[in-house]
């Protein structure tokens, strides 16, 4: 009973917004310091001096990446979590890895992992627009270097846990 509830809870609850909080803590900031310090020392005006779209130059390709690097952390962050389930299981009753992965995916779907998976891609979204956005426009030097990591990471974790009530709801809807 505890390797399939632990292999669901896992795969589609924990993993998912743990990854996205701990991207939003780490990559948000520091996406928000990296393009503050450009706007402050006036990086991104000789950029557009340049005649080159600062937006598709830097924050397009930031979004992108957290984008598309959101589900291959979340599957890390899920075969760790399941690592440590079987470790912790193996320590009160001892039970092989393959006995602990049969029994934990026994009945499952791969409709049932998928969404989770996948809505972590919205995380990455919402995480690269506020951290780009902060870290655009920002004004005051060395100060608001340091307020825009800070409100890239409390904004973008404000919006992942959003996002998630969301996305959890639209899932049940849709997928189940």
């Amino acid at each position: 009973m505890f390797p399939s509830s632990l292999v669901y809870s896992v795969i589609s609850v924990m993993g998912p917004i743990i990854t996205g909080l701990m991207v939003s803590g780490r990559v948000g900031a520091g996406i928000g310091a990296q393009l503050a310090s450009m706007k402050v020392t006036e990086q991104i005006d000789a950029i557009e001096a340049s005649a080159i779209n600062p937006y598709r130059l830097l924050a397009a390709t930031r979004i992108l990446a957290c984008i598309l690097m959101m589900p291959l952390l979340t599957l890390a962050a899920d075969a760790s979590g399941l690592l440590a389930g079987w470790f912790a299981q193996t320590l009160v009753e001892p039970l092989s890895i393959h006995q602990f992965i049969t029994s934990g995916f026994q009945g499952a779907t791969f409709n049932a992992f998928l969404p989770p998976t996948f809505k972590t891609m919205a995380y990455g979204l919402i995480i690269g627009l506020v951290s780009c956005f902060e870290g655009m426009r920002t004004v005051g030097g060395a100060e608001g270097v340091g307020r825009a990591a800070t409100n890239s990471v409390v904004l973008s974790s404000l919006f992942v846990i959003l996002a998630d009530v969301v996305l959890v709801k639209l899932i049940l809807v849709f997928f189940t």
